[in-house]
């Protein structure tokens, strides 16, 4: 710039980023007219160096504290700090960055201060340049600094970034004591402490005092800027992630706020939801109790069916009494299954008081998945998960368009097998209501129906079976019955107890024409279909789990035609007895859900057989769970589940991602059994 002529203010750190300063190119802001730094930009911002940019090339024959730079805009590594004072104070000085701004000396404004390190790095050198070229310079070692940042109250951090901030923000100004011979600079400090006060000296008009306080660290700014063309994408990339981060902290500190807002709500719900199904339970308990006692002839299930159609069956009396109750399934739900599947819809139903039809038919969008929840349908439902998964397949099969079933002795038949199941911890309706599902994933979704050309016959069979399978089941295995002689060992001579058990008392459900879903059948189909159950049920008894997965896999290995109705019967046993322990294939969170329910069954019958001083049934003893019941499951899943999945996957190939599924939930257990 000519001298006089009209210059921008200016205030930058040679770290800050190029925005956060004025000027750029050559140097905008203005120096001495002999130290021309190049030409004015015209911009009000302050400057911003890049990081590290701190030396140039200097004029032949002048003195400067920076190596000359081996090529133009190369930049040199400077020497590390080793003050050998305060270690705080060496890490301060290490990172500080020169430091410049305009000041006003007086009437004059066109002056500038800066702050750099001293030559030998070991303390900061203050400048000032007037518009007459005057310059004033003052180095202060770490001595010198520590008394003043004592004297303020300061640690080494805050003195640095007061420095910082009052160069950045041009609040630096000058005190005109004796302008031929001293000045001093005040940079403000926070808390209204008094100023930091640095006094500097006249050095003269030298241009190499210019040269090495203002224009090398700015040059090598300017080299470093044409070197890095990709620089403001960087910094415009880390903008962008600072207000992201910005905002994320911001949003977690909102969501906290709301939790901690919503979770007493959450748990006032929950109570008042658990006190009402107390409430109900109470109800129900009463009205069993009541309808006895108007009918003191009658017993178990027959006040259910008051037809007649059902002998009641005395169970293990170790088992708690189960008295089927109403089912009241969802009619709106029922409606819009039927209308989506090709159903009966001319009688449309009436107004739902609630949307909890909604939610189950949400739940029901996932019937062809392997995720699906049936815990989530089974709160929706009130408890109806068997009945509302049953029905859906029903007409998913088109069961009851082709054998022309009646939609009342349908809803009879489904209601009579959901109140049959008893509120046991693991073999309830909702366990049949899972195996029903997986059953159906492995026939339609995984490919079976194809594989053996399956009829309408065998899916009905396969429907029914997998959701009668464990009817009745008094939540003691057959061993128990076995070893306490009760009456239903005796009546099946000790062989596959519960499940014929299971088959006859469904069976003797059906003699009632108002739940026989099978009268419309003809006599060849309903046998048909009846054989097929009788076979798909007996086979979920783990006593027969060798004979029949054996015959499976020597079946694999010859002829792939599965067209003989003995193959077809034996691939549906191995779909009914993979659905019946897929729960350790299933995502981890039903699994584990799976898993604390089955430990809780299996250590009801270890305590009565404690009290009966049995020797209590492996893996039943609850007093041995934290290391019997991992390692059980780890056997469990080693012998039986994944010899038998892989199998199925052999088979079906579409089901071969279910082995690593069954692999990570044990391990889960090996990772418990290692803690």
């Amino acid at each position: 710039h000519k001298r006089g002529s009209p210059q921008p203010k200016m205030g930058c750190s040679a770290s800050a980023k190029p925005d956060q300063g004025g000027g750029g190119g050559g140097g905008g802001g203005q120096a001495p007219a002999k130290a021309k730094p190049g030409a004015n930009s015209g911009s009000d911002k302050p400057y911003a160096a890049k990081p590290g940019a701190k030396q140039s090339a200097a004029k032949p024959g002048a003195k400067s504290s920076a190596k000359p730079a081996a090529k133009p805009g190369a930049s040199a590594k400077p020497a590390a700090a080793d003050s050998g004072g305060d270690p705080e104070y060496t890490k301060q000085l290490g990172a500080f960055e020169p430091l410049f701004c305009n000041i006003t000396v007086g009437k004059d404004t066109n002056c500038y201060a800066c702050c750099v390190k001293t030559k030998d790095e070991k303390g900061l050198e203050f400048g000032c340049v007037l518009a007459s070229q005057d310059t004033f310079t003052a180095a202060f070692p770490e001595a010198d600094l520590n008394g003043r940042r004592e004297k303020a109250g300061l640690t080494w951090a805050k003195l640095f970034d007061t420095l910082k901030k009052s160069f950045l923000s041009r609040k630096v100004t000058c005190k005109d004591s004796n302008p031929a011979n001293t000045l001093t600079l005040l940079a403000p400090v926070d808390g209204g402490k008094p100023p930091l006060s640095l006094q500097l000296k006249s050095a003269g008009r030298e241009g190499i005092n210019v040269h090495r306080l203002f224009l090398e660290p700015l040059c090598g700014y300017v080299l470093k800027k044409r070197q890095s063309k990709d620089d403001e994408k960087v910094q415009k990339i880390e903008a962008d992630i600072a207000v992201k981060l910005g905002a994320c902290v911001e949003h977690q500190q909102k969501l906290a706020q709301l939790t901690t807002e919503v979770t007493p709500l959450l748990n006032a719900t929950k109570s008042a939801q658990e006190d009402a199904r107390g409430a109900k339970d109470q109800c129900d308990t009463i009205s069993k109790r009541i309808a006895k006692l108007k009918n003191p002839t009658k017993g178990g299930d027959d006040l259910l069916y008051p037809e007649g159609a059902y002998r009641y069956v005395l169970h293990t009396h170790y088992a708690k009494e189960h008295v089927p109750g109403p089912v009241d399934p969802n009619v709106n739900a029922m409606f819009l299954v039927k209308k989506k599947y090709g159903g009966d819809t001319s009688t449309a139903p009436p107004d739902a008081p609630n949307n909890t039809h909604q939610d189950i038919l949400t739940d029901l969008e996932k019937i062809d998945e392997w995720d699906y929840d049936v815990f989530a349908l089974q709160n929706h439902t009130n408890g109806g998960s068997l009945f509302m998964t049953t029905y859906c397949l029903f007409y998913k099969y088109g069961l009851v368009q082709h054998f022309k079933i009646d939609e009342k002795v349908l809803i009879n038949f489904l209601t009579a097998v959901q109140s049959g199941y008893h509120p046991n911890p693991y073999h309830n309706s909702t366990h049949a209501a899972d195996v029903l599902q997986i059953t159906h994933y492995i026939i339609q979704p995984g490919g079976m129906s194809d594989a053996i050309s399956m009829t309408k016959e065998d899916q009905l069979a396969a429907i029914m079976s997998a959701a009668i399978h464990d009817y009745d089941h008094p939540g003691f295995n057959n061993n128990f019955h076995c070893r306490t002689q009760a009456y239903l060992a005796t009546l099946y001579n000790d062989r596959s107890v519960l499940e014929n058990h299971h088959l006859a008392q469904v069976f003797e459900i059906m003699k009632n024409p108002n739940y026989n879903v099978l009268q419309s059948l003809t006599e060849e189909s309903r046998k048909d279909v009846r054989d097929t159950m009788i076979e798909m049920v007996l086979s979920t008894d783990m006593g027969n789990h060798a004979k029949i997965f054996q015959a499976f896999r020597k079946r694999l290995n010859e002829a792939p035609e599965w067209a003989k109705k003995e193959d077809q019967r034996l691939a549906l046993s191995i779909a009914i007895k993979m659905a019946d322990i897929s729960n350790c294939g299933r995502p981890q969170h039903l699994y584990l859900e799976w898993a604390k329910k089955i430990a809780e069954e299996f250590y009801n019958q270890g305590d009565v057989e404690n009290k009966l001083q049995y020797t209590i049934s492996p893996f039943m003893d609850r007093r041995r769970d934290k290391t019997d019941f991992p390692k059980g499951q780890i056997s469990f899943m080693n012998y039986i589940v994944i010899p038998l999945f892989e199998a199925g996957a052999q088979f079906l190939s579409k089901l071969e991602f279910t082995v690593g599924k069954i692999q990570n939930n044990k391990e889960y257990w090996q990772h418990k059994q290692d803690e």
